[in-house]
């Protein structure tokens, strides 16, 4: 992994996952979509973008109230080089999202924003961790290794 910083700060325009996956997958920003100019059809061109890279099981993760299982899922799901994508809420915008890269024991590693405010969040302020890899999924309480039926 990388430190790309996003070069678009802006509530609804800003660049921070197009930033994130550029951190993780190594690249020059510019190589990356930016994703949010796709509009509510964002997802589908973050999963061509893992798929196409070599990760078919990209899904997403909400890790709020299960911060050890979720640890647990993340050390078996190995990530991106063992790091995530996540998302927390915006140190910077009133009522926004905003990405950053999350090692497996739920630590913000890296915050595309200049200004570096969301390292301080800890693991329960994350909402949501973009998962790579398929054969488990987590059933109330329980990490099952195996296929999602």
């Amino acid at each position: 992994m990388i430190k790309v910083y996003q070069t678009i700060v802006d509530p609804g325009k800003g660049n921070c996952m197009q930033a994130v996956v550029a951190s993780l997958f190594e690249k020059d920003i510019q190589e990356i979509p930016n994703f949010i100019n796709f509009g509510t059809q964002w997802w589908p061109e973050i999963y061509n973008y893992y798929n196409c890279n070599g990760y078919n099981g990209i899904g997403c993760l909400d890790p709020k109230g299960r911060i050890e299982l979720t640890k647990r899922a993340l050390e078996f799901d190995g990530g991106v080089n063992g790091f995530w994508a996540a998302f927390v809420p915006s140190q910077t915008f009133k009522d926004s999202s905003h990405a950053v890269i999350i090692d497996k024991d739920l630590n913000i590693v890296h915050d595309p924003n200049p200004n570096q405010k969301a390292l301080l969040l800890g693991p329960e302020d994350i909402t949501k961790i973009d998962i790579v890899h398929p054969g488990w999924y987590i059933d109330g309480d329980v990490l099952v290794i195996g296929p999602n039926d």
